[in-house]
């Protein structure tokens, strides 16, 4: 089952009914109240905007809405408890029928799965993406590790943020809904896996669907984590050290700072000739650097895929 950790939904204005304009931002034109605005960070994101020149209503939420349940993130079978969170609040009424038949306009496809150690997995990803001039990675100061594929359009961009999900739950940020909802091992030993979809075409072509209807979006059978991974990660075999060929793919190596980011661009620099195949030549590198993290890493991943799917 898809399941995720933020939705951001566009419906008709009639799905959703104010009861306390106070709690609103008025946004004026001319003098005239054009839309309603309300935004919150704690306990949860949560976003409501009444636009009555185009009646609709936008509303973001991410997984956090569901208190205690948050570890189930969004899916078919908690979207219900979603919309009852925000009923609670008491300001506004949903009209779940209606809302069911919104558009999904950005949503992040989320998945958490147990592992031993989340930079062992991280690792990996970085020393063994399959293009770097097509996918772009990067580690960020919290550790967290970035993967996006290179492309200007907002259509066909996407970006996975993968990371230690037992670790961000306990920043001082987090620790009050932690605390509040008794989630304090809830995610020990999770790493996340997270894919922003950034548009409705690009949420229909990774999701396979045909609509972006809320209810399609969360009955898709599709696997956009595992189809991102397959396409940016490389798996290699190793392969042994015996020759000169080897030892001058380990120089090369050495001389990069074992950094296959490094190896390619010195690669692309030293051979302007547009036939040469620069995953060709890349080959023998990647394979030494799998050979240099051994088996266990190769495992490591093989296990993460199965957990994945």
């Amino acid at each position: 089952m898809i399941t995720f950790d933020k939705l951001k939904i566009v419906a008709d204005i009639q799905a959703i009914k104010v009861c306390d304009e106070t709690r609103f931002e008025f946004i004026e034109k001319d003098g005239i109240v054009c839309s309603l605005r309300y935004y919150q960070e704690h306990p949860f994101l949560l976003m409501i905007k009444v636009d009555y020149e185009c009646g609709e209503v936008v509303i973001e939420f991410c997984g956090k809405i569901l208190g205690k349940d948050y570890p189930q993130l969004i899916s078919k079978d908690t979207i219900l408890q979603c919309f009852q969170a925000i009923d609670a609040l008491g300001f506004c009424k949903v009209d779940v029928d209606a809302m069911m038949d919104a558009e999904v306009v950005k949503c992040d496809v989320t998945k958490d799965i147990p592992v031993a150690d989340v930079s062992q997995v991280t690792d990996y990803i970085r020393s063994h993406i399959r293009n770097y001039q097509q996918y772009l990675c990067r580690k960020m100061r919290n550790g967290n590790v970035v993967v996006e594929k290179n492309v200007v359009s907002k259509k066909t961009k996407k970006r996975m943020t993968i990371y230690d999900k037992g670790k961000e739950m306990q920043r001082s940020a987090n620790r009050p809904f932690v605390e509040e909802y008794g989630l304090e091992d809830a995610f020990s030993g999770m790493c996340r896996f997270e894919l922003n979809l950034d548009s409705k075409e690009q949420i229909r072509r990774s999701l396979r669907i045909a609509d972006t209807k809320l209810m399609t979006v969360l009955s898709s059978d599709a696997d956009p984590i595992s189809d991102f991974l397959d396409a940016a990660v490389e798996p290699r075999e190793t392969v042994p050290m015996t020759d000169k060929k080897s030892y001058l793919t380990m120089l090369v190596l050495k001389d990069c700072d074992y950094d296959l980011e490094k190896v390619e661009a010195k690669m692309r620099e030293l051979t302007p000739s547009r036939g040469t195949s620069i995953r060709d030549m890349m080959k023998p590198y990647k394979a030494m650097m799998e050979k240099m993290g051994s088996q266990q890493e190769s495992e490591v991943w093989e296990d993460v895929r199965r957990k994945l799917k």
